[in-house]
């Protein structure tokens, strides 16, 4: 079983963005989650990668389940552009400050997080990795131990652009990798910021061409 989110989601396909990507070919089963619903399980063919795929991670073209496919429809709100892939944001990002170290084997920095969602959040840090590096993390959530997983740069502001914009300067990722205590500590958090505001609330500084829904990749 493997953690993952999406980079793009449409009622045929979905770009699963992952460390190691299953071979070309492969059938695999996501089990994608949208806010307030059921898990949606469906069975996927991986895509064979082309010379322009370097984004981390893979396409899955859904295999006839025309139920499955409908209820992501309904979950995107997208029944009138059934017949391409979308790439919104489906998970609602709240504001919030908590400590995260970040980086990798080698060089950790402890920076703080501005906002969070089910998929992401952003990293105030003056000195941003480049775009889709990979960067091990560490949330500093309450209630309970640091938890750790892995996650993609998808969006950066540097300290002169940030000046510029009237922004803060730092990157927002996309996580791609973690076990099911990562995933409940974040689900569970979210849902308490949830609780507090529950009119999503737009940071500065966040990406808004990340993911829809996040899919778990059950793997024998």
């Amino acid at each position: 079983m493997v953690q993952a989110t999406t980079g793009a989601l449409g009622p045929q396909c979905a770009f699963v963005r992952c460390v190691v990507p299953p071979r070309s070919g492969e059938r695999v089963t996501l089990e994608i989650y949208f806010p307030d619903e059921r898990p949606i399980q469906v069975t996927a063919s991986v895509r064979a990668r082309t010379r322009y795929d370097a984004t981390m991670g893979f396409w899955a073209d859904f295999v006839g389940d025309k139920a499955a496919q409908a209820r992501i429809v309904r979950a995107l709100g997208a029944a009138e552009q059934a017949a391409r892939p979308i790439d919104r944001r489906a998970t609602p990002r709240y504001a919030a400050r908590f400590a995260v170290r970040f980086g990798s084997v080698d060089a950790f920095r402890r920076e703080y997080a501005t906002n969070i969602s089910a998929g992401g959040l952003f990293i105030r840090t003056a000195e941003p990795p480049p775009m889709d590096a990979l960067v091990d993390v560490a949330l500093e959530l309450p209630g309970g131990a640091p938890v750790e997983g892995k996650a993609v740069v998808v969006h950066r502001v540097t300290a002169e652009e940030a000046a510029q914009r009237g922004a803060e300067p730092g990157i927002g990722v996309q996580f791609v990798q973690g076990d099911d205590g990562f995933r409940q500590r974040i689900d569970q958090f979210v849902a308490s910021l949830a609780g507090k505001d529950h009119a999503t609330t737009r940071a500065p500084g966040t990406p808004t061409s990340t993911t829809s829904g996040r899919p778990r990749i059950p793997r024998d």
